[in-house]
């Protein structure tokens, strides 16, 4: 049984609020007492798009499509399911359909990316099944999520590994200054080291 009903904008706010995902805002929200899980609809909160072709900006939407199903970080013991409504944009110069990108969504899936991280870490501490039992997502479909996000993660780079775009000057300073080569600067000789040898 559905319940739900036209809430108050601050309500909805709230519960964005809640959700906390960037550049999407709550429009509607019921709850499914059966299924103890949280329906939410969500819409962009910029509508426009930049054609990735020529770089114009395009404000005019052509038309608008349902993402259904999309399944997000339980709140409890409810499960969150999301409706991201998608908004389509044509580009005349190009001629080209345009669709937003929405990072929050993992590709190939209808899960959002922290919802597969959790699920990652339930199965690197325990193992498939149950994870799937406590987040209820069916066995299969969680496998193939799960193995789907492993591999991308591993195609991605280090988040800490940086290319250098810059030498500092003590870096410089160890480039241009030549070795000094010094009789009590010997790289096998010690400064204590005695005169053993000398006559």
């Amino acid at each position: 049984m559905n319940s739900g009903s036209n809430l108050p904008q601050q309500q909805l706010e709230w519960w964005g609020d809640v959700l906390s995902l960037d550049d999407f805002e709550v429009v509607h929200q019921t709850e499914d007492r059966a299924d103890q899980s949280l329906q939410f609809t969500l819409i962009p909160t910029v509508a426009a798009a930049v054609c990735p072709h020529c770089g114009t900006l395009q404000k005019e939407c052509h038309q608008k499509r349902d993402r259904e199903g999309i399944r997000d970080l339980p709140m409890g013991q409810r499960s969150v399911v999301l409706r991201i409504r998608v908004f389509e944009y044509h580009c005349p110069r190009c001629e080209k359909m345009l669709t937003p990108p929405c990072p929050a969504v993992a590709p190939g899936t209808h899960a959002t990316e922290r919802f597969l991280e959790r699920a990652a870490q339930l199965i690197r501490h325990g193992d498939i099944q149950n994870a799937a039992a406590f987040l209820k997502v069916p066995e299969k479909t969680l496998e193939r999520w799960y193995y789907e996000y492993v591999e991308r993660r591993q195609q991605q780079p280090p988040a800490h590994l940086k290319p250098i775009t810059s030498i500092g000057i003590d870096e410089l300073s160890q480039k241009k200054t030549p070795p000094i080569r010094g009789r009590d600067h010997r790289p096998d000789q010690s400064p204590c080291a005695g005169s053993a040898g000398e006559s």
